[in-house]
């Protein structure tokens, strides 16, 4: 039997593919914005160190380094545009989920409570889950403003209080060592690291972001996590 009572599962990377479907676009129409604002390099030069960037950096980061390194004369402009156009996405009115994940949800959902908590423009995130059709599949969805200071830590907290149990029964199921890892392991829930989608090859930079788990695709998250 599962030590877990509850799971809480991301959605970028993790249920969605969200580096195959929507970033190419969106990265796309990020540089666009920054050249419009006046950046100092071809469209081909930006979409390239933004992809060789985004394993290690948050994008905000990205593309201020971006900015920095070829210039233009209207920094804060750009920085905003490009982060505009990336975290509101043009999102299809219907998407598909990873292969093998809906299977998970509906069998784990049996014995286990379901929560969803995701990270980015609320309304980005919110039209995501409903292309997808997800929202009866968990018993809360969570959607956390990181533009605003937000934390996965807060929700993951919220599930144990809400939940009555113990930290270490709650399993966090992320692609970002720095996030749902990281933010799952200081609140002492465990977590299962999905190694998936353009963050692979991430660094841990603290303690924190060593998972108790690995898995690259949701054909092996039960048996890996004794679920």
């Amino acid at each position: 039997m599962s030590k877990y009572k509850s799971i809480a599962f991301d959605l970028d990377d993790t249920l969605l593919d969200t580096s195959g479907i929507l970033v190419p676009a969106a990265a796309r129409r990020s540089c666009e914005a920054m050249l419009a604002a006046g950046l100092r390099c071809d469209l081909e030069t930006c979409l390239q160190m933004r992809h060789e960037l985004a394993s290690q950096f948050s994008h905000t980061e990205i593309f201020t380094k971006i900015v920095d390194k070829f210039g233009t004369n209207q920094k804060g402009k750009a920085i905003h545009d490009a982060l505009e156009h990336f975290y509101n996405p043009e999102i299809p009115e219907k998407l598909p989920l990873m292969p093998g994940s809906l299977e998970n949800i509906q069998k784990l959902r049996e014995s286990h409570n379901l929560f969803l908590v995701t990270m980015g423009s609320p309304e980005a995130q919110a039209q995501k889950i409903r292309s997808l059709g997800i929202a009866p599949l968990f018993k809360k969805i969570y959607i956390l403003n990181g533009f605003i200071g937000e934390k996965k830590e807060s929700a993951f907290l919220d599930i144990v209080q809400s939940e009555g149990h113990r930290p270490e029964e709650l399993l966090s199921i992320g692609n970002r060592l720095s996030s749902e890892i990281r933010d799952g392991k200081r609140i002492g829930a465990d977590t299962c690291y999905f190694a998936y989608g353009e963050h692979v090859g991430e660094i841990p930079q603290y303690p924190e972001d060593h998972p108790d788990f690995t898995i690259t695709q949701h054909q092996d998250l039960i048996p890996t996590c004794g679920l």
